[in-house]
């Protein structure tokens, strides 16, 4: 939808994703929906490629696997970000308990986005909310000034 309207409106989306076989996916996915030339596709770890980057954005979708690396990646998120520009990170309320040693990742996620969460909202560089829908979705707006 978003790569539709930039086909009248202008600009592109950039894509992570983790390897040439994903991507290949996703490339096949927007030739066959003709939005291909408004879409940038670059493949690797999502904490590297993002750390490489300089461009600014006016979105940035956050929906990384491991979601450990919510917290590790908000100031090159803050970075990246235009004044104004919009951060949407899925999933933050995934649950924060302890699901026992035998899933030690899942317990260790949910605290990752835990410490997320808390930063985010007292980052003075974003203005946010968390909206309850599915596993979370916070939205926050880089303050321009």
């Amino acid at each position: 939808m978003m790569a539709k309207a930039l086909q009248h409106y202008g600009g592109k989306i950039v894509t992570i994703e983790m390897g040439p076989e994903v991507a290949g996916q996703a490339v096949n996915n927007f030739e066959r929906e003709g939005v291909k030339e408004q879409i940038e596709v670059r493949i690797g770890e999502a904490r590297t490629v993002i750390s490489g980057m300089n461009e600014k954005f006016d979105l940035i979708f956050q929906d990384v696997g491991d979601k450990k690396l919510y917290y590790e990646m908000l100031e090159d998120y803050s970075r990246l970000l235009k004044p104004g520009g919009l951060l949407l990170a899925e999933d933050t309320l995934f649950p924060v308990m302890d699901f026992g040693s035998e899933f030690s990742d899942l317990t260790q996620m949910g605290k990752s986005l835990d410490t997320f969460n808390k930063s985010i909202a007292g980052c003075p560089q974003f203005e946010s909310t968390l909206l309850p829908i599915g596993d979370g979705l916070t939205v926050a707006v880089k303050r321009t000034s």
